[in-house]
C-alpha cells in the first residue's frame, strides 16, 4: 500500500491535475497533468446529437441522433476541390442500436433496435456506402446482436473481414465479408450456448477473440464471452490456412458441454449496460509477443486483468481483480453506485465515464487508487470512450463533441507504486525517463535500496548486497549491517559489487582500500576454515585411536568434506575476485602490500596465484623455488618472452632439470636471445654432471644455428676437447680462413690443444694466427710433409719462408734422412728460393763433393743463364735511353693546345682563323702571322733606332761616312726575318734548308716569347703604344 503521503499527494493531484485545454493551471503549484483533454474543432449541424462513437485508423464513425451514421477521416482530403465537406453521412432505415467497426477502418456493422436488423457498411477513403440489403443470420429473425469481435488481426485473408458475432440468446456466428459489403459466408458456429443461456435465464453482453501469445502462431485461439452474469473462457486450436469457417471446429470441442463443463466465472449483480475495453501493445519487435489488458463493466465492478501470454486461462479465471468504480471517497454520496456507462484502458490506468454525475474518473490500475476526477465536462454531457489501437490514441465524445486525450508521462509516478508494492522489477520497467538519465539513475537507485531493505528483511542477506551497491543507502550503513552478521560473505559481495561499480574516474584511494578489505575478508574466512578443518582432521585421528560409536566419524567425515568444500568454494571465488578486470591497476600498484597481506596469513597457493595475476613473474619463479617445485618454476618462466629472467634462473634450475630447460633455451632461441648469458648455467651444469653432455648438444644446436658469439663456441671447443677431440679438427676446418671473421678465439683455442697435447690442431691454429715458425717446429713433430705445407702456404717473403725451408732440410739432415730426401725438399721449395749452397753448411764434413756435384752444377749453370739476362735486358734499356733522347730532343718546342674558334687576335682584334698561319702563348695571348712579324719588326727598329740615337752614331756617321754603310745586329736580325718570312710566303726553301727548318728559325726569332708580357713587352715600356702597334 502506499504510504499517507504518498495517498494524499494522489489525492490532490486527483482533484487539481486533470485539465482540459481550456482550463488554467499554475505550473509552480502542482504537477503537469497526466491525461490532457484536447476539443476537436468539428462542428455538427443544430440540434444534432452524438449518441456513440466508433474509431479505427483514424477512421471516425459516429452515430447522430437515431438513424444517421458519419465518416470523418483526418487525413483524407476531398477528391473534388469544389466539395468542402470532409465528411460522409449514411442514413440507416431503422433506429440505431449498436454499432461496430473493423480494425481497420473498412467495414461497418450496425444493429437496428426495432427491426433487429443488421446492416453492413462500406468504409472508403471519402466515402461512406450502405448496403441497404440487411444481412440475415440462421433462419430466426429474433437474433438481437450484443457484441462482435474481429478476427482480422490474427486471421490473415486477402480481401474479406472474418468475425464472430454473438447475440444476446446465445447464438454466435461466424460471418466472412467482403470488402465490398458482400456476406459471403455465415454459419452458427456453437448452437448449444443458447441452451445454457436460456437454462439459467442470463443474457450475452460481449465477446472477445484473439491469439494466445503472438500474430505469427496464429493457429492457437482463445475466445471470451461475458453474460450479465459470468465471464465464459475458451481456448482450442483453427486452421488459419482455411479460406472460411475457422471456428465451427474450435467450438466442436464444447458442443455437447453444459454448464459445469465449461471453464467460468460468476459475477453477482449482473447488468446489462456492459462493456469490453482492450489496451494492447507489442512487447517485443523480435518475436512479436503481444502485451494486453481486458476491462469489463459488471455490476459488481470493473473486471480487469493483465492477460499473460502464457497462461492465458489463469489470466481470465484466477488472476483476474475487481477495480469498484467508487474508490475511498464517493462525491455524491447520496448518489446510488451505479457502473460507468464507457471505461477506457492505458498501460497503468483505467478511465470510467459516469453521465449521470457528468464526471470521469482515472483510477491507476496498479493499486487501485484515485488519480484524476474530471467534473468540468462543459461540453456536454459524457457519452463513451473510443481507442485506435492501430494509431494507439484514445478518444472521448460527449453529446456535442469529439474529444481527444493526450497522455503525458503516465509513469511518472507508477514506478513508486510498483516500488510500494515490492515489485520491484516493474518498478525498474517503468522507472525510465526517456530524455533524463539523471532522474532514471536517481529512481532506480531508489527502487534499488527498497529492494535491498526488503530482501534483508526476509534474511536474504547475499542477494541483497549486490542491489545495495547500486543504492542510494549510506555506504556506512549497509557495512554495519552486514559487519554484525557472523556470516561474512554478504559483506563481501556487498564490497565486490561497490568496488566493481565504481567509476574509472573514481579515487584510486577508494579502490584501494576496499580490494585490500576484501582481501583480508577472504583470507580471515579462508584460515578459520583452514584452521577449522585442521582441528577436525586431528580430533577424528585421535578418534580412530579410541574405541566409538561408528555413527560419531561418519558424521565428522561428512561435517569434514563439507568444510572443505565450502573452503574451495571460497577459494574459488577468491581467485575470480583477484582476476577481475577492475582491479588490476591497484594490484600492480599496491602488490608489496598485497604480498605483505597474503604472507601475513601464511597462504603460498594464493601469494602465487596474486603474483600470476599482477605478472610478477619473478617472483611466482622465486616463490616455486621456494617450495623446491622446480618443474612449475620453470613451467612459469617457459612461455615467458623474457630473456633476463631465463638468464637469471638457469643455473638454478639446470641443476635440477637439465633436460627440461635446455629445451626450453632451444624453444626460445631466436634473434634476440644471447646465448653467451647462459655460460654460467653451462659452467654449474658442468660442475653438476662431470660426465654430462646435455650442453655439448646445446652448443651444437647453437652453431646449427649460425651463433656467432665467441664465447660460444670458445666453450664449445672446451667440450668438444672433453668429451669429443676428434672433433676438434673438423670443427677447426669448417671456419673460414679470415681470422678476423672466425666465430671463436684462435689463442683461446690454441691454448686448450697446447695444454692437451693436439698436435695437428696446433699446427692448424699456428698458421691461422700467421705464427708460421711455430707452425713448422710443431709439425715437425708430426710428419715432414706437414712441415713443408705450412712452409709452403706461408705468405710470401723470401728471408722467412727460406728460414722455414732451412729448418726442415736442417730436421732431415739431423734425423740422418736420405740425401735424396734432402734433395727433393730443394725441388720442392723451388730453387729460387732454397739453393745448394744453402744447405751445404748443414752437412758433416765428411760428405763427399760428388753427392753434390749434379745440383752444384745445375746451380752453376742457373748463374750463367742469369748473367746473360741480365746482359741482354742493359743492351735493351741503353737503346731505349738513347731512342728517348732523341725524342725529347725532337718534341721540345713542339706543344698542343685547344682554343675556341671564336678567339680574336690580340693585336688587331680580328678573328683568329681568317689566316692560316697564327701563334698561340700559354699565357693566353694569340696572333695573326702577320701581326706579330710586324709588331716584332716594329718593336727590333724603335730598339735598333733607340741604340743609335743613344751612342750618338749620328755624330760618327759624319765624321766617318764610310762606316754608315756597315748594319747593326738588331737590323740583321730585321733582315734576317723578313728573309725567312719571304722564303715562307714564296713555299720553297733554298736547296740546302727544308721547310721546317726555315720555319723554327723564324719562329725562334719572334716567337720566342709572348710580345704582350714576355721580356720584349718589359723592355718596351717606355714606347709610345702608337709607335709600336
Amino acid at each position: 500500500m502506499l504510504s499517507k503521503d504518498f495517498d494524499q499527494q494522489l489525492e490532490y493531484q486527483a482533484q487539481q491535475t486533470f485539465r482540459s485545454d481550456a482550463s488554467s493551471l499554475q505550473v509552480d503549484d502542482v504537477l503537469e497533468p497526466i491525461f490532457i483533454k484536447s476539443e476537436l474543432s468539428w462542428r455538427f449541424e443544430r440540434n444534432t446529437r452524438i449518441n456513440h462513437l466508433v474509431v479505427s485508423n483514424n477512421v471516425f464513425i459516429l452515430h447522430l441522433n437515431e438513424k444517421t451514421l458519419q465518416r470523418r477521416c483526418p487525413d483524407e482530403v476531398p477528391k473534388d476541390a469544389k466539395v468542402t465537406s470532409t465528411y460522409q453521412d449514411a442514413q440507416i432505415p431503422d433506429v440505431i442500436s449498436k454499432v461496430f467497426l473493423d480494425p481497420f477502418g473498412r467495414i461497418v456493422l450496425v444493429s437496428t433496435r426495432d427491426k433487429r436488423d443488421i446492416y453492413v457498411l462500406v468504409s472508403s477513403p471519402n466515402s461512406l456506402k450502405l448496403n441497404k440489403k440487411p444481412i440475415r443470420l440462421g433462419t430466426n429473425s429474433s437474433f438481437v446482436l450484443a457484441s462482435v469481435t474481429w478476427c482480422n488481426r490474427f486471421i490473415q485473408t486477402q480481401n474479406d473481414v472474418v468475425a464472430l458475432l454473438a447475440g444476446q440468446d446465445g447464438r454466435i456466428f461466424e460471418v466472412l465479408i467482403r470488402n465490398d459489403g458482400e456476406l459471403l459466408f455465415s454459419t452458427e458456429v456453437y448452437p448449444s450456448f443458447k441452451s445454457i443461456m436460456d437454462s439459467i435465464a442470463d443474457s450475452v453482453t460481449g465477446i472477445y477473440c484473439d491469439v494466445k501469445s503472438a500474430y505469427e502462431d496464429n493457429s492457437n485461439v482463445f475466445v471470451v464471452i461475458t453474460t450479465q452474469k459470468a465471464l465464459y473462457y475458451f481456448e482450442q486450436q483453427i486452421d488459419p490456412s482455411r479460406k472460411s469457417d475457422y471456428f465451427t471446429s474450435f467450438f466442436s470441442f464444447f458442443r455437447d458441454a453444459s454448464l459445469p463443463d465449461l471453464k467460468y466465472r460468476e459475477f453477482p449483480g449482473g447488468t446489462a449496460q456492459s462493456e469490453i475495453q482492450l489496451f494492447i501493445k507489442r512487447k517485443s519487435e523480435t518475436k512479436q509477443l503481444l502485451y494486453r489488458q481486458f476491462a469489463w463493466i459488471t455490476g459488481a465492478g470493473l473486471f480487469y486483468t493483465e492477460i499473460d501470454p502464457n497462461n492465458v486461462q489463469k489470466s481470465f479465471l484466477e488472476r483476474s481483480r475487481i477495480i469498484y468504480y467508487h474508490i475511498g471517497k464517493i462525491i455524491n454520496e447520496n448518489d446510488e453506485e451505479r457502473p460507468p456507462k464507457s471505461v477506457a484502458l492505458t498501460e497503468f490506468h483505467c478511465l470510467m465515464m459516469f453521465p449521470h454525475e457528468n464526471q470521469i474518473r482515472a483510477v491507476c490500475t496498479v493499486n487501485e487508487k484515485i488519480v484524476m476526477i474530471d467534473g468540468s465536462m462543459a461540453s456536454g454531457t459524457p457519452v463513451c470512450y473510443a481507442r485506435d489501437h492501430i494509431r494507439d490514441q484514445l478518444w472521448a465524445c460527449t453529446d456535442e463533441h469529439v474529444l481527444r486525450y493526450t497522455i503525458k508521462d503516465e509513469r511518472r509516478d507508477v514506478w513508486r507504486v510498483f516500488m510500494q508494492k515490492n515489485d520491484f522489477q516493474k518498478a525498474y520497467e517503468t522507472c525510465a525517463i526517456a530524455d533524463d538519465d539523471l532522474e532514471t539513475a536517481r529512481r532506480q537507485r531508489s527502487i534499488n535500496s527498497r529492494h535491498a531493505d526488503h530482501l534483508f528483511n526476509e534474511k536474504k542477506y547475499t542477494p541483497c548486497a549486490n542491489i545495495y551497491a547500486t543504492s542510494d543507502t549510506s555506504f556506512e550503513d549497509v557495512t554495519l549491517k552486514f559487519f554484525a552478521l557472523r556470516d561474512k560473505e554478504p559483506l563481501r559481495e556487498y564490497l565486490q559489487a561497490v568496488l566493481l561499480n565504481l567509476q574509472a574516474s573514481a579515487d584510486s584511494t577508494q579502490i584501494t582500500i576496499l580490494t585490500l578489505w576484501l582481501t583480508d575478508l577472504f583470507l580471515n574466512e579462508l584460515d578459520e576454515l583452514r584452521q577449522t578443518y585442521s582441528t577436525t582432521t586431528n580430533r577424528r585421528k585421535a578418534t580412530s585411536t579410541t574405541a566409538s560409536s561408528s555413527l560419531q566419524p561418519n558424521e565428522e567425515i561428512l561435517d569434514e568434506k563439507g568444510r572443505k568444500d565450502k573452503f574451495d568454494e571460497i577459494r574459488r571465488k577468491f581467485r575470480n575476485f583477484l582476476s577481475k578486470r577492475e582491479i588490476q591497476p591497484c594490484l600492480r600498484q599496491h602488490r608489496l602490500a598485497m604480498y605483505d597481506l597474503l604472507t601475513s596469513h601464511g597462504d603460498l597457493d594464493d601469494l602465487i596465484l596474486f603474483a600470476e595475476h599482477v605478472q610478477d613473474h619473478e617472483r611466482v619463479i622465486l616463490l616455486y623455488l621456494e617450495r623446491e617445485d622446480y618443474k612449475k618454476a620453470l613451467d612459469t618462466l617457459e612461455p615467458l618472452n623474457n630473456y633476463q629472467l631465463l638468464y637469471k634462473y638457469s643455473p638454478t634450475l639446470i641443476e635440477k632439470l637439465p633436460e627440461q630447460l635446455i629445451t626450453v633455451w632451444q624453444k626460445k632461441y631466436n634473434d634476440h636471445f644471447e646465448p653467451k648469458e647462459l655460460l654460467p648455467a653451462m659452467i654449474a651444469y658442468s660442475r653438476a654432471f662431470p660426465k654430462g653432455q646435455e650442453v655439448l648438444k646445446f652448443l651444437e644446436f647453437c652453431r646449427s644455428r649460425n651463433c656467432t658469439e665467441k664465447s660460444i663456441h670458445n666453450y664449445l671447443l672446451s667440450e668438444y676437447i672433453k668429451f669429443n677431440p676428434s672433433k676438434i679438427m673438423l670443427y677447426l676446418e669448417g671456419q673460414t680462413a679470415d681470422p678476423l671473421a672466425i666465430t671463436y678465439d684462435p689463442r683461446y683455442a690454441l691454448r686448450l690443444c697446447i695444454d692437451n697435447d693436439l698436435k695437428e690442431e696446433s699446427v692448424f691454429l699456428y698458421r691461422l694466427l700467421n705464427m708460421y715458425e711455430e707452425a713448422v717446429d710443431t709439425a715437425l713433430q708430426v710428419d715432414v710433409k706437414l712441415a713443408e705445407e705450412c712452409a709452403s702456404t706461408a705468405p710470401i717473403n723470401d728471408e722467412r719462408t727460406k728460414k722455414l725451408w732451412l729448418k726442415i732440410a736442417n730436421s732431415v739432415i739431423t734425423q740422418g734422412h736420405d740425401l735424396n730426401e734432402v734433395m727433393q725438399i730443394l725441388e720442392d721449395c723451388g730453387n729460387e728460393l732454397l739453393k745448394i749452397e744453402d744447405v751445404l753448411p748443414l752437412f758433416a764434413d765428411f760428405e763427399t763433393i760428388d753427392q753434390f756435384k749434379k745440383p752444384i752444377i745445375n746451380s752453376l749453370d742457373h748463374y750463367n743463364e742469369r748473367l746473360t739476362f741480365l746482359r741482354n735486358e742493359m743492351n735493351d734499356a741503353s737503346k731505349s735511353i738513347d731512342e728517348i733522347r732523341d725524342d725529347l730532343a725532337k718534341y721540345r718546342t713542339r706543344c698542343v693546345a685547344t682554343i675556341d674558334s671564336n678567339e680574336i687576335c690580340s693585336l688587331c682584334s680580328q678573328p683568329l682563323m681568317i689566316q692560316s698561319i697564327f701563334y698561340i702563348f700559354a699565357c693566353g695571348h694569340y696572333f695573326h702571322g702577320d701581326c706579330l712579324f710586324g709588331y716584332v719588326r716594329r718593336i727590333m727598329e724603335r730598339k735598333d733606332k733607340r741604340s743609335l740615337n743613344g751612342a750618338g752614331s749620328e755624330a760618327i756617321n759624319q765624321s766617318n761616312p764610310s762606316k754608315t754603310s756597315g748594319k747593326t745586329t738588331i737590323q740583321k736580325d730585321i733582315d734576317r726575318v723578313n728573309y725567312l718570312q719571304s722564303i715562307i710566303a714564296s713555299g720553297s726553301a733554298p736547296p740546302s734548308r727544308d721547310m721546317e727548318s726555315v720555319q723554327q728559325e723564324l719562329d725562334n726569332l719572334v716567337a720566342s716569347q709572348c710580345i704582350l708580357c714576355g721580356e720584349t713587352a718589359v723592355d718596351s715600356l717606355d714606347e709610345p703604344l702608337k709607335a709600336i702597334l
